[in-house]
């Protein structure tokens, strides 16, 4: 009895064995043997599945799974399939080859020149240790490093005539895909062999898009031509990121920008590209069987060396940048690399732009000097002075400012010639004097304007007050000035004249000045006769506006005035009399 149960019981553990081995089918995977993957089992309705590794699968190997949903993936690309009871799977992968074009060329220039540099700074060094080594010695040791160039593989035909300097040649190819399973970004730079599962797989190369298509038929492997691209740059000190992107037909995908450096072989499809470096740009074009070479210069931009740049923070200045006519900010005193071309620089907070050339595998420096302009302190005698106005940075005297800054406030030009002027004060400019290695520009001087009121019968009154300029390096005169406002203005130190006239707008007015020499921090006081209608008693409700009017303004006879009275307001019958200091000059 027991025997029987034993036997059907073995029997039955079996039959579940072999039923289970009835269940599950091969999965063969149709690919090199290095190669190695991972087997997951989805599990889960669709958009919520959950995967979980059962096994792993190798190149030419066959595994046995039980039906159910599976996926397997690499770096960049994936493949989901059913696995059935009914008959085996069987996934061909195919092998993407990135082929380099020109490699060994590349290589073997960059290595011949590395020798030749070898060659010549070691026959250098024997030339002056050795005072009895000759010049044929040298010769000699150039001979030949020139046959061993003439014993190299040709390298591809150059696109540019550019030379390239001696490096290190490193097969660069950026490359890029998503990851299937957490869509995470990976990106190689040396990797040149990639598995494409069935299905679509893309590939960003170089940035730009590649799609290859494996449809589970073969397993025969995938060439794709690339062709070298080197920026060249003879200034080995200098590094600097150059940012590559792809001109992408499909307007769906975005822009991936690839990032380069210079004196190193990076290989691109053919195809349209743009490059960008410290805010320059420029177009290149690779095409199939060509070396495309791109040369570079360098520009740089000098700050004084006695730029007080500690005070003018102090001062609350802020820290000053120069930037290009693409917008790029660059910092002083520093080396860029860019593309020879003609480039506008201009000063931060400064429309003055000025034109500099770079040529390839050259430095282009662009000069810079420093000016400040000063205000004069406040005399003792003084309980308070006006706060200064800003200061206006011109050109060629035109009237409007290209640049503005505080007063005290240290700041920097372009090379050139310059006036500067005074904020409220328009017309009145003088050149800004530049001294070496000094801060260029004067202190400005200070007027004070007291206005001595006079009465006068009819019309008769003081008008168009205002500052004219009479020196070789002082230009332009100010605005009319308001009586009683300003009580006292800014003006560059220098030769003035402070004009206004006196009479009656409408018959005849006598011109008349005052001679006014302005020293640098100097304060100056100018008393100006402000001749004012006398009115009645009935009108002295409008005294004070009268008073405050411009002159121009008051010039319009009052409503009731009689003619006796505009005779009696005439210069002749006039009993007010003009200073002995002022010389009437007719109009």
């Amino acid at each position: 009895m027991i025997r029987s149960i034993l036997a059907l019981a073995l029997v039955w553990i079996a039959g579940c064995h072999h039923f289970n081995l009835l269940r599950k089918q091969t999965l063969t995977l149709d690919a090199p043997k290095a190669m190695e993957l991972v087997v997951y089992r989805q599990v889960g309705k669709a958009g919520q599945r959950v995967m979980s590794p059962v096994s792993l699968i190798r190149g030419g190997q066959s595994i046995e799974l039980e039906p159910g949903d599976y996926l397997i993936a690499n770096e960049c690309s994936g493949y989901e399939f059913k696995q059935t009871r009914d008959k085996p799977t069987k996934i061909p992968v195919r092998r993407l080859t990135l082929i380099l074009h020109g490699e060994r060329g590349i290589a073997s220039v960059e290595q011949n020149k590395q020798m030749d540099s070898n060659a010549e700074t070691s026959a250098q060094q024997v030339a002056a240790e050795s005072p009895s080594a000759t010049a044929n010695d040298v010769n000699s040791k150039k001979a030949v490093s020139e046959n061993k160039e003439e014993t190299q593989p040709d390298s591809p035909q150059p696109s540019s005539s550019a030379a390239r300097p001696a490096t290190e040649a490193q097969s660069v190819v950026n490359t890029m895909c998503f990851d299937p399973l957490d869509g995470q970004r990976n990106e190689w730079n040396k990797r040149r062999d990639f598995e494409i599962l069935p299905g679509t797989t893309e590939i960003r190369i170089g940035g730009r898009v590649v799609k290859f298509e494996n449809h589970g038929e073969t397993s025969e492997p995938i060439a794709l031509d690339l062709y070298p691209v080197s920026i060249v740059s003879a200034f080995q000190d200098i590094q600097s990121r150059f940012y590559l992107t792809a001109e992408e037909k499909d307007t769906k995908y975005e822009n991936f920008v690839v990032s380069l450096s210079a004196n190193s072989g990076t290989w691109l499809l053919p195809g349209n590209y743009s490059l960008e470096v410290n805010g320059t740009r420029r177009k290149l074009t690779v095409e199939k069987g060509a070396l495309t070479e791109i040369s570079v210069g360098v520009l740089r931009i000098d700050l004084p060396k006695n730029f007080p740049l500690e005070d003018r923070l102090k001062s609350g200045g802020q820290p000053v940048f120069v930037y290009l006519d693409t917008g790029a900010l660059l910092n002083l005193d520093t080396d860029y690399l860019v593309f020879p071309g003609a480039y506008k620089v201009s000063i931060e907070g400064s429309e003055v732009q000025d034109a500099f050339q770079v040529e390839s595998g050259e430095k282009t420096v662009v000069k810079t000097f420093a000016a400040r302009v000063d205000v004069p302190a406040c005399p003792e005698s003084l309980k308070s002075c006006k706060s200064p106005p800003r200061i206006t940075i011109h050109r060629e005297q035109k009237p409007y400012a290209l640049m503005t800054v505080e007063p005290k406030l240290p700041f920097l030009l372009l090379e050139g010639a310059y006036e500067y002027g005074v904020e409220g004060l328009r017309g009145i400019k003088k050149s800004l004097q530049r001294r070496a290695e000094h801060l260029a520009g004067e202190s400005l001087a200070r007027v004070r304007f007291k206005w001595d009121v006079r009465q006068a019968q009819g019309r008769y009154r003081t008008d168009l007050v205002r500052i004219e300029s009479r020196g070789s390096n002082v230009y332009g005169r100010s605005l009319d000035l308001l009586f009683h406002k300003p009580d006292e203005v800014y003006v560059p130190a220098g030769n003035y004249d402070v004009t206004y006239f006196i009479g009656d707008p409408v018959l005849e007015r006598s011109k008349s000045r005052q001679v006014l020499h302005l020293e640098p921090g100097q304060t100056r006081e100018v008393v100006i006769p402000l001749f004012m209608e006398k009115v009645s008693r009935s009108d002295d409700s409008q005294t004070s506006a009268n008073r405050g009017a411009v002159g121009v303004e008051n010039t319009l006879p009052r409503p009731g005035t009689s003619k006796q009275n505009d005779s009696e307001s005439s210069p002749e019958k006039s009993s007010a009399t003009l200073p002995r200091s002022l010389t009437p000059l007719r109009r």
